[in-house]
């Protein structure tokens, strides 16, 4: 059973006259009488009776159009969904991000945009692992976010640097890391080393890398303030979160020097047929740029 079929069917059945059906489909009677003949043939009944130059119903007729309305109505909803969401897609920017200063900083970027261009943004946190997935299999528009080598290696992607993200150290006072403003890594090998919520895997490693240690997460500021005030390890931090921590019995030691630090980009596939897309990273780069140089 063909989906034409039961298009050239209900055409008959609404009309009660095949060269009249035939001339709103627009196509010849014969053809129109052959896939009638097909049905009739595939489904093993009669659904027409002839009465001179008219057709009328059977019962097994009356029973195919209940059924052929539902499913003909079916697939043009199915159709305009399609339709809606082409369009929906083409009024907004599917944008994936990572955890960073980017995730403070969009919500004022989006509301700017949306506000100035009548346009819809719709964020996702990912890994840099499932952003290059989704970016390269064309699921989002744009991504900010460090690179992972397949971005950084793939010609067909388009990149520009945001800013670069540090990060400090906070010890307690009574820590001998609190006399020393530049310590090296490696100094960390005989901490307990905590961090707020989730860290890059990058950073991760680093910090493993070069202090031998792994470090801990806690998802909360009282306790994580707590731990360290309690002299129970050693904090590695965002310098974007670094105000939720300050405290006169702890120390900050900004790690610019080290290799702690990573770098944010904005990320997008040079083929990418939004054309409100440029405009929309011009907008954040600007904003992102300009923010990141004074949060």
């Amino acid at each position: 059973m063909e989906i034409k079929q039961l298009i050239y069917f209900r055409e008959v059945a609404i009309r009660e006259h095949i060269s009249e059906a035939a001339l709103e489909l627009e196509i010849a009677q014969s053809a129109v009488s052959r896939q009638i003949a097909n049905l009739e043939k595939e489904l093993n009944t009669t659904l027409f009776l002839r009465e001179g130059r008219n057709v009328k119903l059977t019962d097994s007729g009356e029973l195919l159009l209940s059924q052929a309305n539902q499913i003909l109505s079916l697939i043009d909803e199915t159709k305009e969904l399609f339709i809606h969401q082409e369009q929906t897609d083409k009024r907004s920017i599917k944008l994936a991000y990572t955890e960073s200063y980017v995730s403070q900083a969009l919500p004022a970027i989006i509301k700017s945009y949306e506000r100035d261009f009548n346009l819809e943004i719709r964020p996702m946190m990912m890994t840099p692992t499932e952003i290059e997935e989704a970016l390269l299999s064309h699921q989002i528009d744009v991504a900010l976010c460090e690179l992972t080598p397949k971005l950084l290696n793939n010609k067909n992607t388009i990149k520009h640097t945001l800013f670069e993200e540090t990060y400090n150290l906070y010890v307690h006072n009574n820590n001998d890391l609190s006399m020393n403003p530049k310590p090296p890594l490696s100094q960390l090998s005989n901490q307990y080393i905590y961090h707020f919520n989730t860290l890059p895997d990058q950073i991760a490693q680093l910090i493993r890398k070069h202090a031998s240690q792994k470090a801990y997460p806690i998802s909360n500021f009282a306790l994580l303030r707590q731990t360290l005030l309690s002299e129970k390890g050693v904090l590695i931090i965002p310098d974007y979160l670094s105000n939720g921590i300050e405290n006169e019995h702890l120390t900050k030691i900004a790690l610019t020097h080290t290799e702690l630090k990573r770098t944010i980009n904005v990320v997008y596939l040079e083929n990418n047929q939004n054309n409100q897309l440029k405009t929309f990273i011009e907008h954040t780069r600007s904003l992102l740029q300009r923010q990141a140089t004074y949060h």
